[in-house]
């Protein structure tokens, strides 16, 4: 709004103060985004009925895709001899976009089981060619690809129902779950940041999350204080 008004007074189509310049409000989050656990995650996969639908879920988990751009890829983005993907376009409704930024536009790396799974998916649907789109609709005979917003309503959300999973879900959650579970494994932060293709490494810091486990895990280290504790009364 602030920038509507200025932009406004620039073009002398507004001829008083900015009124928003003085609004304050805080930056934070209203709530911290939700992560599944790895188990959670396998288990959400299983649940999804849709063939065409659990891979777009598994896409956007293993590879750590953006919505538009798992939903822009065509098969002749994926290079299955090479492990790579290679995104050139984003998909958001029916327009197709640029990427996000220059970040966004370079090589993804393909996990062979990520890769074995497109594969088979690949041999199953009515739209193989190298043109048509990876998650072509068959409500529109492939001339597009699913709607997230209804994958996610209709698919996803009922699938992690059925798994016993309360946590609130989006597509970005998948995305957010790649950069943590490589984490904890022990990958290297720039490493994430050039899979996410984050143009910040500040913005991969926001998409880290440990889950409880790991944070028990690490807690370990310190129970010792108790023993020593103990030692020192008696």
């Amino acid at each position: 709004m602030s920038s509507l008004f200025t932009h406004c007074i620039r073009h002398e189509l507004f001829d008083r103060i900015n009124p928003i310049s003085t609004v304050r409000h805080g930056a934070g989050r209203v709530r911290k985004p939700d992560t599944l656990e790895l188990e959670e995650m396998i288990a959400l996969i299983q649940h999804v009925n849709e063939p065409a639908i659990r891979m777009m879920v598994g896409t956007a988990a293993a590879a750590g895709f953006r919505r538009s751009e798992f939903r822009g890829l065509r098969w002749q983005d994926c290079c299955f001899d090479q492990l790579i993907f290679r995104p050139v376009r984003g998909l958001v409704n029916k327009n197709e976009t640029k990427m996000k930024n220059e970040a966004s536009r370079g090589e993804v790396e393909m996990d062979p089981a990520l890769a074995e799974a497109l594969i088979e998916w690949r041999s199953k649907t009515p739209y193989p060619a190298d043109g048509d789109w990876v998650f072509a609709s068959p409500y529109t005979k492939g001339k597009a690809p699913f709607w997230c917003d209804t994958a996610l309503k209709n698919h996803v959300k009922p699938a992690a129902k059925t798994a016993g999973i309360t946590k609130v879900i989006g597509w970005h959650t998948f995305r957010r779950n790649c950069a943590s579970i490589m984490s904890e494994a022990g990958a290297d932060k720039k490493i994430i940041q050039e899979i996410l293709r984050h143009a910040s490494g500040k913005m991969t810091d926001l998409y880290i999350s440990k889950s409880s486990k790991a944070k028990r895990t690490a807690l370990l280290s310190v129970t010792g204080i108790f023993a020593m504790s103990a030692k020192t009364k008696a």
